[in-house]
């Protein structure tokens, strides 16, 4: 597994939050710790079932089964 995906995601929000920085806006994200933390948890939610279902395909290509 690469994990450019994480790489991108990460580099993206850190030039968003630049931007946002630069331009006096507010940062499009939760102000307090329970909103980061949901945010955090949904995009972990998303990774490992994006794993799980790719893990899924392989091992049925494995098998010689179609998914």
């Amino acid at each position: 597994m690469t994990y450019s995906k994480i790489i991108w995601g990460l580099l993206l929000s850190f030039v968003v939050g630049f931007c946002c920085h630069l331009a006096q806006i507010p940062v499009p994200s939760p102000p307090v710790l329970s909103g980061a933390f949901l945010v955090f948890m949904m995009s972990s939610g998303y990774w490992l079932v994006d794993r799980y279902l790719a893990a899924k395909e392989a091992k049925a290509k494995q098998a010689g089964v179609q998914a």
